[in-house]
């Protein structure tokens, strides 16, 4: 049986430029990821596409995760894999603050006429 010699000598000792924004770019997908599940289970209750940025958000922190799977598989206008179409989530995004515009601005006098509909 015949010896195989290892050349080591391009290795540079520590983590590379390459290496260290990688895991940077990693982290900040993971801090963005769960900035916008929380945002979209926020959205569930609040105006806003809930749905839509807690995929995105799940997207960003594990795209292979069988719930995110499960979830984009369920979900129109969403490809089953893959990344998600950019014009959703600028979509997304822009309704998340046309809505939120609005709650701010007429959300008392909507209220106020819901309660006057029903009563309440």
């Amino acid at each position: 049986m015949e010896s195989v010699e290892l050349d080591y000598s391009d290795l540079a000792p520590g983590i590379q430029a390459s290496e260290e924004t990688t895991g940077l770019k990693h982290i900040l997908r993971i801090v963005l990821g769960v900035l916008l599940v929380v945002a979209g289970i926020a959205m569930l209750v609040l105006p806003g596409q809930g749905i839509l940025t807690i995929i995105v958000g799940l997207n960003l922190i594990k795209p292979d995760n069988a719930l995110v799977r499960w979830i984009r598989a369920r979900t129109p206008g969403i490809p089953d894999a893959g990344p998600i179409p950019v014009g959703a989530i600028i979509f997304g995004m822009a309704l998340f603050i046309g809505f939120g515009i609005v709650s701010l601005l007429y959300g008392e006098s909507i209220v106020s006429s819901m309660r006057d509909l029903t009563g309440i």
